[in-house]
């Protein structure tokens, strides 16, 4: 087993700088007169709390909709971006340190949760993890959400099928490492990429456990919403992830 390198130190700072980017904070200060997204619903700086705080200030769904997606897109990228660049600099630059990328993975998540700018607790890292999913491949992504989608029936709570979910998707890439992407055909003959990879999502999985602590509560004292996907299909996307 190769033992990380400097590149793993250097690729968690990097990791925790794309990570730590505030945009759903930054977009909801701007378009919403300087409101903090921290005071509105979850209090999460994330997509779905900037969904609801563009409905806490009487916008359209389309409009509050259409931010939350944008949101989300860029929390994917902070991911995808911060595993994409780790491994170039490493591979380029660097001791072609293959753990350098899971160091990015798991610390962009840390900078997503806990972003040094507002001191305080960011978001759930969910998106972000999706965007470590697409550094690998694309079909990772649509892997998960099939998994995601499965897993709503029988666990129907959105905190328990976001950590279930990917576990699941440790266990693939452990087993289905040489499917990647050309972003990662450098380390296509690692023999390390599955361990790697699987290491990266179960350390992941740890830290948005963290933040789903809330969840959990509401959950055990029985005040927590079962999920409804298939309204999403019935045009209810406010009632399928409630």
């Amino acid at each position: 087993m190769i033992a990380p390198t400097i590149d793993s130190l250097l690729s968690a700072a990097l990791g925790y700088f794309f990570g730590s980017i505030p945009l759903s904070f930054i977009i909801v200060k701007v378009f919403l007169d300087g409101l903090d997204i921290r005071t509105v619903g979850s209090k999460n700086v994330g997509g779905r709390n900037v969904i609801r705080s563009f409905k806490y200030k009487g916008k359209s769904n389309n409009v509050a909709y259409t931010m939350g997606l944008i949101v989300a897109i860029f929390d994917i990228l902070k991911g995808y971006f911060a595993m994409w660049l780790s491994q170039y600099l490493s591979y380029n630059f660097g001791n072609k340190d293959p753990w350098s990328i899971c160091f990015a993975g798991i610390f962009a998540i840390l900078g997503h949760n806990w972003p040094i700018w507002l001191l305080s607790h960011g978001g759930r890292g969910v998106a972000t993890t999706l965007g470590n999913l697409m550094f690998f491949n694309p079909i990772f992504f649509l892997i998960w959400l099939a998994t995601f989608f499965l897993l709503s029936f029988p666990l129907m709570y959105s905190a328990i099928v976001y950590i279930t979910s990917f576990i699941v998707m440790g266990v693939i890439l452990y087993f289905w490492p040489w499917y990647v992407s050309p972003m990662v055909a450098e380390l296509k003959n690692d023999p390390n990429l599955g361990f790697i990879s699987m290491i990266m999502l179960f350390g992941i999985t740890l830290v948005v456990l963290s933040r789903q602590k809330s969840n959990f509560m509401k959950i055990k004292n029985g005040e927590a919403k079962r999920m409804k996907l298939w309204k999403i299909f019935q045009g209810k996307a406010d009632e399928a992830l409630k």
